[in-house]
């Protein structure tokens, strides 16, 4: 059977819904219709997984939350953390990057665990902690931190040259968090990962406190092979030398 124009247009809606994070299919219906229909129309899926791939992007998972796309680095839709609001700088750009790294591997220290769909929750005071320990553990392992990348060197010593409490903007006007502290930059990774449908507030839970979502899980799993990856997800599982992290 020949796709119509109706159902080419389908393809155009499907895909527009896998891209808008936020959106799940259980809150629209066009979308829940459409996800079931890629799943059991073998034309209509590999219209939808064609499209893709000429986009440079790749159907990660179908459930029910809906399609978790990934895209390649040289695609239109891949996301650059300048995109972030409040990230002029190389420096800045460096903090945001270790940081969603570090989520990554305090929430998934083991790769095993990308495959493991229970619930995982993370406040910014234990991802501050946790990076903290990176920071101590690669200034008194130099011959570790000599082996990565200049990049990752420049990330964690920026980070480890913040303020490790609060520290309030100066000026008229209620206080604020600073850029000089840490976890201003935990506490924003965080937040926008909330703008993205990676993770949720969970108040219950505690002060800052927020849950990964099953989005965050697979699209951190790509980061499995990183060497950022290797290194703090070793110091998370307290691996003595951290073997496998060069």
């Amino acid at each position: 059977m020949t796709l119509s124009q109706r159902d080419l247009a389908d393809v155009g809606v499907l895909i527009g819904c896998g891209l808008r994070p936020k959106l799940r299919p259980g809150a629209d219906s066009d979308y829940r219709q459409l996800l079931g229909r890629y799943r059991t129309d073998t034309e209509f899926r590999n219209a939808v997984d064609g499209v893709l791939e000429g986009l440079d992007v790749q159907v990660l998972s179908e459930s029910d939350l809906g399609l978790v796309l990934g895209v390649r680095r040289e695609s239109v839709f891949a996301y650059r953390i300048s995109d972030l609001p409040n990230v002029g700088t190389v420096n800045d750009r460096l903090l945001v990057g270790l940081v969603s790294v570090a989520i990554a591997a305090f929430a998934f220290p083991a790769r095993a665990e990308f495959d493991d769909d229970r619930v995982r929750w993370v406040s910014v005071e234990e991802v501050e902690r946790f990076l903290r320990e990176v920071c101590e553990r690669l200034n008194s392992s130099p011959d570790i931190a000599g082996r990565q990348e200049e990049s990752f060197e420049e990330a964690w010593r920026s980070y480890d040259r913040l303020s490790p409490g609060y520290k309030a903007d100066r000026g008229r006007g209620k206080a604020r968090r600073s850029a000089a502290s840490s976890v201003y930059w935990v506490a924003h990774v965080l937040t926008w990962m909330v703008d993205q449908g990676l993770a949720r507030p969970a108040p219950a839970r505690g002060a800052e406190t927020f849950q990964l979502l099953e989005r965050f899980r697979i699209q951190a799993g790509e980061l499995a092979g990183n060497a950022t990856y290797a290194v703090l997800a070793a110091i998370r599982r307290g691996d003595e030398g951290m073997e496998g992290a060069s």
